[in-house]
C-alpha cells in the first residue's frame, strides 16, 4: 500500500494547495518557446514552500514556485515531441525545450501568448494505492507508480514529484498531453536546485 496526496481540481478560490493547474502568467525572463519557435503552455504552478511538507523528498525547494510548461496544438501532432520512456532521442527532445520547468522567485511575471489553460486550484487529499494499481489521477507521492517506465539515467539524479492526469484538466484542454488519458511527471534534480523534467508516457 502506497500513500499518496491526490491533487483535485477544486472551483473554489479559497483553496490553496500549492498547486494551481494552468493559468495564463508566470514569472520568468521572457516567455519560453519549443524549438519550433510555438510558445509553449503553462501545464501547472507549484509553491514549492507549501509542497515542501506533502513530500520527503529534499529536491523540492523550500521556496520559489515551480512552473511546468508544455508543447500543445489543438490542430498538429505534437505528443511524441513531449513523450520519454527511457530512449536517449526522447530525452534529447525533452532536454530542447518541448517541455520545460523553470523556478521562479523574485522576478516579473510575463503573460502567456497563447491561448491558456483556464487557472484551477487544486485541493490536496489523502489517498491509499495498492502497490499494483495504475493511478489515473494526478497526485504528489514520493515513489514513481505503478506502471510508469522509469529510465535508468533519471534514478541516480532526480526525484519523482508528482504526475498530472489529462484529463484533469478544465475544457477544452483536456488532450493538453494530446491523448486524454494520457499522464505527464514531474521529476526534480536531487540537488534542490528546482531543476527539472516533465515529460509525458501513455498507457
Amino acid at each position: 500500500m502506497i500513500k499518496v496526496k491526490q491533487i483535485i481540481p477544486s472551483d473554489s478560490v479559497a483553496v490553496s494547495s500549492g498547486v494551481t493547474l494552468g493559468g495564463q502568467a508566470a514569472e520568468v525572463v521572457a516567455w519560453p518557446l519549443n524549438p519550433d519557435g510555438d510558445p509553449l503552455t503553462l501545464v501547472a504552478s507549484i509553491d514549492c514552500s507549501k509542497i515542501k511538507g506533502d513530500t520527503k523528498k529534499s529536491s523540492m525547494p523550500s521556496e520559489g514556485v515551480l512552473y511546468v510548461f508544455s508543447t500543445y496544438s489543438k490542430s498538429d501532432y505534437f505528443l511524441e515531441n513531449i513523450t520519454y520512456s527511457g530512449d536517449p532521442s526522447e530525452l534529447n527532445s525533452i532536454l530542447s525545450g518541448y517541455t520545460l520547468v523553470v523556478l521562479g522567485g523574485g522576478g516579473v511575471f510575463k503573460t502567456s501568448p497563447v491561448d491558456s489553460i483556464p487557472e484551477m486550484a487544486t485541493e490536496l487529499k489523502d489517498k491509499q494505492i495498492e502497490d499494483n494499481d495504475f493511478p489515473v489521477f494526478s497526485m504528489i507521492s514520493d515513489l514513481a507508480p505503478h506502471g510508469m517506465i522509469v529510465p535508468e539515467v533519471l534514478i541516480l539524479d532526480y526525484d519523482f514529484i508528482c504526475q498530472l492526469y489529462s484529463a484533469d484538466f478544465s475544457e477544452p484542454f483536456k488532450d493538453i498531453f494530446y491523448l486524454s488519458d494520457a499522464v505527464g511527471y514531474l521529476f526534480l534534480k536531487k540537488d534542490g536546485s528546482g531543476e527539472g523534467l516533465f515529460f509525458v508516457q501513455t498507457g
